[in-house]
């Protein structure tokens, strides 16, 4: 009988002795980024996200802007190029007819996106394969968008008040969309070391091993990094693009009362004049 109560006794004891360093190495996960479960990690992917969905929506509005100007070019060189001319730019008109529709709904999607903090993966792929379309021919297209600003700056007073109205409407989704860009950078900066970390701990940590947190991690990880490394230029050519647009349509930016937004409608974006 005695062995008996010596033996539980042993048995109470050492599960005591468990039960305290397990909760002393729960303490320690949780002050170690990545290591304190699966919630810690997801909330910095939501943050992850939430600079990215403003990134994204910075750079669709401007490739969105590009086509709309580019396209206003190519209308105004019809009215005085040949016959064959006027047809490849028929051609070149209709592409960027069907680029503009398609912008315009992902700029407004993004936007609610933003609002929301919520990045969704089909949403994700639609802007990678948008942006990667518009790589190849970026610097020529740029060049073709800033001849048209530098005219229509030129013209500025020939313009009508409509389209004046609408240049002035596409600065202020500009000057909004240079201030997404800028808070993703922000973001990106807070976020990259807590993120660096957790990625380590979850490599480390075989109970993630199962689940798809250190993959999104690590991808999270690279839009950080490609939103740091190109974010701060792509905001300064942005907001340079939106003061000349201003200028056009006489708006002042720097108005104390003017207040940035986002697009979260496709009617807030004027694309047709």
């Amino acid at each position: 009988m005695l062995r008996i109560v010596q033996f539980l006794a042993l048995v109470a004891l050492t599960f005591t002795f468990t039960s305290d360093a397990q909760a002393q190495f729960d303490k320690l996960r949780k002050r170690l980024p990545g290591a304190g479960g699966n919630s810690e990690v997801e909330s910095i992917i939501l943050e992850i996200d939430r600079a990215r969905v403003k990134s994204a929506y910075a750079r669709v509005s401007l490739s969105l802007a590009d086509d709309i100007i580019r396209r206003q070019a190519l209308r105004n060189s019809a009215k005085k190029s040949s016959q064959g001319q006027i047809e490849k730019d028929q051609q070149e008109v209709a592409a960027l007819d069907r680029s503009i529709a398609a912008k315009r709904k992902l700029v407004a999607e993004l936007g609610r996106q933003s609002n929301s903090g919520k990045y969704d993966e089909k949403t994700a792929k639609e802007v990678d394969q948008q942006l990667k379309a518009d790589e190849d021919q970026r610097a020529q297209k740029r060049a073709q968008v800033d001849e048209e600003i530098a005219d229509q700056e030129r013209r500025e007073k020939d313009l009508s008040p409509k389209d004046r109205e609408n240049y002035g409407k596409l600065a202020k989704i500009l000057y909004g969309a240079a201030r997404q860009e800028k808070d993703a950078v922000d973001a990106a900066q807070d976020v990259k070391p807590r993120a660096q970390s957790a990625a380590a701990n979850t490599r480390n940590n075989p109970l993630n091993l199962a689940n798809t947190q250190p993959k999104r991690l690590n991808d999270g990880l690279e839009g950080v990094g490609e939103i740091l490394s190109e974010g701060p230029q792509h905001a300064a050519t942005v907001a340079a693009v939106a003061q000349h647009l201003a200028k056009i349509g006489g708006v002042d930016l720097t108005d104390a009362k003017f207040q940035s937004t986002v697009v979260t409608d496709e009617d807030q974006i004027p694309t047709d004049w």
